[in-house]
């Protein structure tokens, strides 16, 4: 009995030893698996060289479709510029066939008048002769169709038609202050000091002027500029808490200005729709300096003393001077585009005025001695604007 149960207890090691072995190969010969429990995709063969070639190919294909919008590009600059060159020419061509038309007029113009004073007041000159011997014969054949009455009215009527052309001659005339523009502009403004080169965030103005005669013309202006610049060189950096407070690339200083501009104009020439000119002009401007960051902090300083940061604002007001060159290109008779390029410094510094005192309020002195760098900079500036007649 006990040799039978010995055998049973056997036969069942064997098949559960069997089975599990054939359950292991399942696991192990079966598909992976991922962490959600769904088939994990199997990754394609690849290597560095491969995916150099691959990068290779994406940077080729990339080139040729920035190629192709090139080549579009300038092939619609090709045709607006074909375009410029055909209106100008015939401009041109309008010119000369209107300047060649008022000389004729005015040859004509001259010789009925010569011809009519030769006539009235019956000079014996010789240059005369052709005109009276003329006139005497049309009266004749005159006289041999209509009455006397019919030919005295229609000399007068052949007389006043120069009477008229007479007061017609004289070209359009342009007094001053005649023509009145509205010029609001925007671009950019670069500053070079002898410490800073910074760019301004933002630029822009308006102008209003007006003509002294076709040449010269005057004008006044309001502008606006703005920039942001970090105060890398801040005093006392290192000292007490005062990266932890502000960080270690300096608080953000805030640049505003705004001024009134009075200018003239020079018009090198005096065409209708292309008129370049050089200017010149000078103004007064009013610019403040404060930092983005005012949180309060104080910290006693063994060498200096108790210094405070935070609610610094420095205000400073001086005069300049600018120079400027560019076009107005005229659309219409009343509307237009103008390009210009200006040149702009301080002349001479104003009063300034600071919040709080630089011994106790360090970096008030950083927004001093940057306020003067910036407004004794050479500052260039670059604007694109409108120019609306009225």
């Amino acid at each position: 009995m006990k040799s039978r149960n010995l055998l049973v207890l056997a036969l069942s090691l064997s098949f559960a030893t069997a089975y599990a072995q054939q359950g292991e190969e399942q696991v192990l010969n079966s598909a992976p698996i991922n962490v959600d429990g769904y088939l994990a995709e199997e990754k394609p063969v690849t290597d560095g060289e491969l995916e150099q070639i691959r990068g290779e190919l994406r940077k080729q294909k990339m080139g040729t479709q920035l190629n192709k919008e090139k080549a579009k590009d300038l092939g619609k600059l090709t045709n607006q510029t074909e375009k410029l060159l055909d209106s100008q020419d015939e401009y041109i061509d309008q010119k000369i066939e209107s300047t060649q038309a008022i000389k004729e007029f005015n040859n004509k113009y001259e010789e009925n008048q010569k011809k009519l004073r030769c006539i009235m007041e019956e000079s014996d000159s010789a240059e005369c002769d052709p005109y009276k011997n003329k006139y005497l014969k049309n009266k004749q054949k005159r006289a041999e169709v209509e009455p006397e009455e019919v030919e005295q009215q229609v000399q007068v009527q052949q007389a006043a038609p120069v009477v008229s052309t007479a007061e017609v001659a004289p070209a359009v005339q342009t007094g001053s202050f005649e023509t009145i523009k509205l010029l609001p502009y925007a671009g950019g403004t670069s500053y070079q000091g002898e410490k800073e080169e910074l760019e301004a965030s933002l630029a822009a103005g308006l102008r209003l002027e007006s003509n002294i005669n076709s040449r010269f013309s005057i004008g006044v202006g309001v502008n606006y500029a703005q920039l942001n610049t970090n105060d890398f060189g801040g005093n006392n950096y290192g000292y007490g808490n005062y990266y932890n407070v502000y960080g270690q690339q300096g608080r953000e200083i805030q640049y505003k200005s705004m001024g009134l501009d009075l200018y003239g104009k020079f018009f090198i020439t005096n065409g209708e729709r292309f008129r370049p000119y050089l200017g010149f002009g000078a103004g007064y401007q009013r610019a403040s300096l404060k930092y983005s960051e005012n949180n309060q902090y104080s910290y006693n300083n063994p060498y200096y003393g108790m210094q405070n940061y935070g609610n610094e604002e420095h205000t400073t007001n001086f005069f300049n001077g600018t120079l400027m060159a560019g076009s107005e290109i005229m659309i219409t008779r009343g509307f237009g585009l103008n390009l210009e390029a200006a040149y702009s410094t301080g002349l001479s510094s104003g009063s300034s005025k600071s919040k709080n005192n630089s011994f106790n309020s360090p970096d008030e002195q950083r927004l001093k001695d940057l306020g003067k760098d910036i407004t004794s900079a050479n500052a260039l500036s670059v604007f694109a604007g409108l120019v609306v007649l009225f």
